[in-house]
């Protein structure tokens, strides 16, 4: 939490059985002026020596500053003001923001209109997604002064602690800001609306919001529309506010507004195609007067849930305002931040470890229970289902980065819940397999997942807990074992695709890992003859790699390189950038300077291999089924000393999905991948990425 440099420190006046004070957070270096908050207003103390070169301070003088004031000062309260980062967007651009309960997956950059929002739902194997009627936003904020609607039209975007939006535009005279926040552990979500009359006469101005129903969705992969009748009515013994249902022989899902402050107009079929509301608070601004609009989503399985869901979100709005609960969802973002210095890495590494956490995991509205998904977003093309590989390999590493508590969680569903079928090619969030097909690497990700989390985390316990789930994995890794080559063998490729050849020499390199892992794994738990018995696997086997996947018969390579895959007699020479060979050396397999992977290397990038794309200006090797440069290579590109800098310039170069990763870009352009939009589990592969190379800060 230190090292940030922050221009002010607030001090608040309340006392301090009144607030928690978190240690965590003291007087940060940088720091040059100090305020004082009272509840009437915020005032400026009188710069003291001391504060004046506190920026010039040893960090434990700084804290031994905080210790005083804390200590010695009654009254005062110590914290860091929130950061407000800017961020350029394109028109067409969304913003993802959301927590545990609740995906708003694209508020739209060029009015804060909130096109979908959707919960999981353990019923339905996926998404619940609810859209507004035919093709408008579900939830449209709006502006007028007097009786002329207020042009709220591409604002300026600040994300407060990289994760909740506000928007800002100024038009004749008036100053509009739009917030959209979801905290941490409510069922709900709202938007804050404002208005400041600079004019210099009294201005009648209003806030409002238009909500729709236009259909409800089952994703999983795809939205299928799901039959029914859909309501609105007034919200269960909540006031003001109204609830919309979706009911077949009974409720299956419900949502509700609630508008503290505001009157809704409702209309429903005959009189309106969907059902829908608008709400809006009317007021006379004075000059300088400003005028806050609250708007609360909730979510439920029915009414009265839906209903109350939002409420108790609205009574903490009530009892703490809206500023507060905001710093509050910020301080939980801003505890899973990590700082490499470099403010543009920072703010991609950082939105892309909270989109992981956020939308790779989440809470079903119906089971309450934590389950892993490649995204939540439905702008992704195979959204709402899990691999192994996404949510071990990918998501899993950036969860250890910032949140050992989360990772534990995900990794206990991945060693339950998805136990039975890990390996398969994807699954419904219960377990069910979705698409069939083995597939090797998927099979000891949870593997190498669960080696990870017990060396940075030393939880022993939670590995004996799991020491069967561990021993099922290793038998499943040692079924597919073949005793002439010494290989193990797999049905499809980790582009998730039908390889003839069934010995793929990546597969092979992590089992490698995991049976070093396993390794470590039976030391901990004090079984060393099982310890030694995978040791011995782990050095067969890389033996069998080395005499099996390395082929000199490769179109134009100036010696030996490794195969793609192999099956002992033959072998094909491509990559698989899900599953790339330039993750060899972070393996720990062979070093980067090992001549074959060397002349490997340079294969790839030559002109020799058709999908190298070397001859483009964001180009790094693809393959016939992934026909751009991916999010993958450039995470794995960062990695190598050989491919490090362009990885970086395509990482900076490329706007993404509005800062959110993707599949991968166009070798030519640059320009995001279509198809593989806010894909969540590769955030965290790419966040990682961006840590492991350039964080400065200590691990949480």
């Amino acid at each position: 939490m230190y090292g940030y440099h922050h221009k002010d420190l607030i001090v608040n006046s309340l006392p301090l059985t009144a607030l928690k004070f978190t240690p965590r957070v003291g007087v940060y270096a940088g720091l040059r002026n100090l305020r004082f908050c009272t509840p009437s207003g915020e005032i400026k103390l009188v710069k003291s020596p001391i504060l004046l070169n506190l920026n010039s301070l040893h960090r434990l003088r700084a804290l031994a500053l905080a210790s005083f004031l804390y200590l010695f000062t009654p009254g005062l309260l110590v914290w860091a003001a929130p950061r407000h980062i800017p961020v350029t967007l394109q028109p067409d651009d969304v913003l993802p923001t959301g927590n545990e309960w609740i995906s708003l997956p694209d508020v739209r950059a060029s009015d804060g209109a909130l096109g979908t929002f959707n919960v999981i739902s353990m019923r339905s194997r996926g998404l619940l997604q609810v859209t507004g009627d035919q093709g408008a936003p579900v939830l449209q904020p709006y502006f007028m002064a007097g009786d002329k609607p207020l042009a709220f039209r591409n604002p300026s975007w600040e994300l407060i602690e990289y994760w909740i939006p506000t928007a800002h535009l100024t038009v004749d005279g008036l100053d509009a800001t739009l917030t959209w926040c979801a905290p941490q552990g409510s069922r709900a979500a709202f938007l804050r609306l404002t208005l400041t009359n600079r004019r210099d006469q009294p201005v009648p101005v209003t806030l409002g919001l238009k909500a729709s129903f236009g259909m409800l969705s089952r994703v999983t992969y795809v939205p299928v529309a799901l039959r029914g009748e859909r309501t609105v009515g007034s919200a269960p013994w909540v006031d003001p506010g109204e609830a919309f249902s979706f009911i077949t022989s009974d409720t299956q899902f419900s949502w509700s507004v609630i508008h503290p402050g505001s009157q809704a107009l409702v209309t429903a079929p005959p009189l309106s195609i969907s059902p829908a509301t608008d709400a809006k608070r009317e007021v006379t601004l004075a000059p300088g007067e400003t005028a806050e609009a609250l708007f609360v989503l909730g979510v439920g399985v029915e009414e009265f849930s839906a209903a109350h869901n939002a409420r108790a979100l609205r009574e903490l709005l009530d009892r703490n305002g809206s500023d507060s609960i905001i710093d509050q969802a910020a301080a939980w973002c801003k505890s899973r931040t990590r700082a490499t210095g470099q403010p543009d890495l920072d703010l991609l590494m950082n939105r892309n470890f909270l989109f992981t956490e956020l939308y790779a995991w989440g809470k079903t509205i119906d089971t309450e229970q934590l389950v892993g998904v490649t995204s939540r977003s439905p702008r992704y093309y195979v959204s709402a289902a899990y691999w192994d590989r996404d949510a071990m390999l990918w998501s899993f590493p950036a969860l250890l980065d910032v949140d050992k508590e989360m990772a534990a969680q995900a990794l206990d569903y991945a060693l339950t819940v998805q136990l039975r079928d890990a390996g398969t090619h994807s699954r419904f969030i219960d377990g069910v397999v979705l698409e069939d097909g083995f597939q090797l690497d998927e099979a000891v990700a949870p593997i190498v997942a669960l080696a990870s989390y017990v060396q940075q985390t030393g939880d022993t316990e939670f590995l004996s807990r799991h020491r069967a789930a561990m021993i099922t994995l290793r038998d499943r890794l040692l079924s597919r074992f073949d005793p002439d080559t010494s290989l193990y063998s797999s049905l499809q490729d980790s582009q998730d695709e039908f390889q003839a050849l069934p010995f793929i020499t990546y597969d092979n390199a992590l089992s490698w890992r995991a049976f070093n892992d396993l390794a470590s794994l039976f030391n901990r738990l004090n079984e060393p003859a099982e310890a030694q018995r995978m040791t011995a696997r782990a050095s067969a086997l890389h033996a069998a790699i080395l005499a099996h996947c390395i082929s000199s018969d490769a179109p134009g390579a100036d010696g030996p390189i490794f195969a793609s895959a192999t099956d002992g007699k033959h072998s094909v020479f491509t990559e698989m950038p899900p599953g790339s060979l330039m993750k060899l050396p972070a393996l720990g397999f062979v070093p980067e300077t090992d001549p074959v992977f060397a002349r490997t290397y340079k294969w790839l990038h030559s002109p020799s291999y058709k999908y190298s794309f070397s001859d483009q200006p964001y180009g790094f090797p693809g393959s016939y089924r992934l026909l751009f440069t991916t999010s993958w290579e450039v995470a794995d590109h960062m990695g190598l000393s050989m491919g490090r800098d362009k990885a970086l310039k395509i990482l900076r170069a490329t706007g993404w999905d509005g800062g959110i990763i993707t599949e991968g870009v166009s070798a030519q352009t640059g320009l995001m991948d279509n198809q593989g939009r806010a894909f969540a589990t590769a955030a965290g592969y790419v966040a990682h990425a961006i840590c492991q190379l350039a964080c400065t800060d200590k691990q949480p």
